[in-house]
């Protein structure tokens, strides 16, 4: 049996260590401390502060926890919870609370220690059923970074691009995940759990063309990416094509990033998904797997009663989210992909490293 998959054998032993640990935990978890919530936002912004910005200001943590199973002002006054009537005002318009009858009822979902280390048993338990099903297409990816030289790229493009990236068009497509819109100060899922995993990380990706955007894969610990915001990402649009010679004001602002080999040609991956390139076929046959059986390996209808998520499409969200995180564990317990530099050593890493968990891709 798959090494990393035994616990699932030993279940109930398991269990029981778990709550053991998560009761422990929870004895000292210091819930008003922003700094012990992982956030996690699958959404756009609308040009609006993201939430994250609303929750950690003043005491609205607190509210938010307060309110969870609903209050009226009068039962909040009686806790001594210290607000202004502005913070519920401003919790309502950004929608991490709604009010119903005189009611106000935290509307995203938090989960506490007890109930993070039950979600996040159950998704291990369905990434390693889905494993087997993707390991083969996804080191077939690897191994052609490989043949690029560009295999400490793996990491990301698996993360960012795969799991966390062309799925979601995959998702939305079978009508599984709602769509954004671009009402209100932002639209999509937004939610907190508690611990934070080892490795939480995200992806960002700029773009000025429609079709064009630059990408990169960032953590909390990593210090290589920072400065890419203020870098004139801009010149690097039209050096995907191969046959120009960036001007030599970009390549001394991206020299230490390692954009550019001695030739001065491009080196971080470029996607073209209007060419089918190698790398996007390669990564649509893991999200075509990925896709169907992640759905018929969770309990989407069971997942939402649990966990009082709002809908199935809030529920696929935050459920896959860690189902994607136990499948980047197994990748990496697999010695199919490693951390990349930064995120494993992030005082050794230098500006160079950045490189690693860059790419451009090229929309359809």
């Amino acid at each position: 049996m798959n090494q990393s998959c035994k616990f699932i054998r030993q279940i109930s032993i398991s269990f029981l260590l778990f709550s053991i640990t998560t009761g422990l935990f929870a004895q000292i978890t210091d819930y008003n401390n922003w700094d012990n919530w992982e956030n996690i936002c699958y959404c756009t912004m609308n040009n609006s502060y993201h939430p994250s910005t609303i929750v950690s200001a003043d005491n609205n943590l607190e509210l938010l926890l307060r309110l969870k199973d609903g209050l009226t002002r009068k039962q909040l006054d009686s806790l001594r919870v210290s607000y202004v009537r502005s913070q519920l005002l401003l919790l309502e318009s950004y929608r991490l609370i709604n009010k119903e009858d005189g009611v106000y009822k935290t509307s995203i979902p938090i989960l506490d220690v007890e109930q993070t280390a039950q979600i996040r048993n159950q998704s291990k338990s369905a990434a390693c059923r889905i494993y087997p099903l993707i390991e083969k297409e996804c080191i077939d990816l690897v191994k052609y970074l490989g043949s690029q030289n560009r295999l400490n790229n793996a990491y990301s493009i698996l993360f960012s691009y795969v799991l966390d990236g062309m799925i979601w068009a995959e998702f939305e497509r079978e009508g599984v995940v709602a769509e954004w819109d671009t009402t209100g100060y932002w639209s999509g899922n937004y939610w907190f759990l508690t611990p934070k995993r080892p490795v939480d990380c995200g992806g960002t990706n700029y773009s000025s063309k429609m079709d064009t955007a630059f990408n990169w894969n960032w953590s909390e610990a990593e210090r290589v990416t920072g400065g890419l915001w203020d870098k004139n990402i801009d010149a690097l649009f039209p050096l995907v094509k191969g046959n120009i010679v960036p001007d030599k004001e970009v390549v001394d602002e991206f020299a230490d990033y390692g954009f550019f080999d001695k030739d001065l040609h491009l080196t971080i991956p470029v996607i073209n998904e209007k060419e089918n390139n190698e790398l996007y076929i390669l990564s649509k046959k893991i999200t075509d797997k990925l896709s169907a059986a992640f759905m018929a390996e969770s309990e989407i209808e069971q997942l939402k009663n649990s966990y009082r998520f709002k809908d199935s499409s809030e529920t696929v969200v935050v459920f896959y989210h860690e189902v994607m995180f136990d499948l980047m564990d197994l990748l990496i317990g697999k010695q199919v992909i490693q951390l990349p530099i930064a995120f494993k050593n992030p005082d050794k890493a230098t500006l160079k490293d950045a490189a690693d968990l860059c790419f451009i891709v090229i929309s359809k």
